[in-house]
This record gives structure tokens, C-alpha cells and sequence, in this order.
């Protein structure tokens, strides 16, 4: 395995860091989805902004690095999917919010 992705140009250090990045990437996201569920809930009063832009900035940063094995590329791009849809419903339900009608996460009466 290592054989064919040494062909491809990538040390063992920088697989081991896209691994990381991938790792690190996926359980910021799932935190981030848990802080919005608590902010959609009313349980948090604001939307957690510094946790998005980190999200973000580590989004921004593995989108600009080169990512040869076609495994890493689709994990990273399903994450950064799953982030993207994420983002423009928790906007539509910030805007609702601020609007004060119902949005994608209010309870039917």
C-alpha cells in the first residue's frame, strides 16, 4: 500500500498529517453540528461563529494543499459536502430567526 502511494509524490510524514487534518476536520465538524442542534434548541444564546471560522480556516487550508490518493480527496470532499449543506441551512435558520418567522428548525403547531 505504502508502494503505490510513495508514487505519488507523498512522504509517510504528510499522509500522517492529512490524516490528522482529516481526523481533526471530521470532529470539528461534528462539534460544530452539536453547538448549532444547542443554539437551534435554546439551549446557547448565540451561534457558535469562532468554532465555524475554525471550521472554516481548516476547510480553507486542506482545500489549498495537494491531495494525491483519491481516498483522502473523497473523504475530504464528502466533509467539505457535509459542511457546506450544513452552513446554508444553519444561515437560513439564523435569517428566519432574525426575521422572526418560522424556519428550518421550528416545530410544527
Amino acid at each position: 500500500m505504502n508502494a503505490r502511494r510513495s508514487g505519488s509524490g507523498e512522504t509517510g510524514s504528510e499522509l500522517a498529517d492529512l490524516e490528522r487534518d482529516l481526523r481533526t476536520l471530521k470532529a470539528e465538524l461534528d462539534q460544530l453540528e452539536r453547538e448549532y442542534q444547542l443554539f437551534f434548541a435554546g439551549q446557547q444564546q448565540r451561534p457558535p461563529h469562532a468554532l465555524r471560522s475554525t471550521v472554516e480556516a481548516l476547510m480553507r487550508r486542506m482545500d489549498r494543499a495537494s491531495i494525491h490518493g483519491s481516498g483522502e480527496r473523497f473523504r475530504f470532499n464528502t466533509l467539505q459536502h457535509r459542511f457546506r449543506t450544513f452552513a446554508n441551512l444553519w444561515d437560513r435558520g439564523v435569517r428566519a430567526r432574525e426575521e422572526g418567522r418560522p424556519g428550518p428548525f421550528s416545530r410544527p403547531t
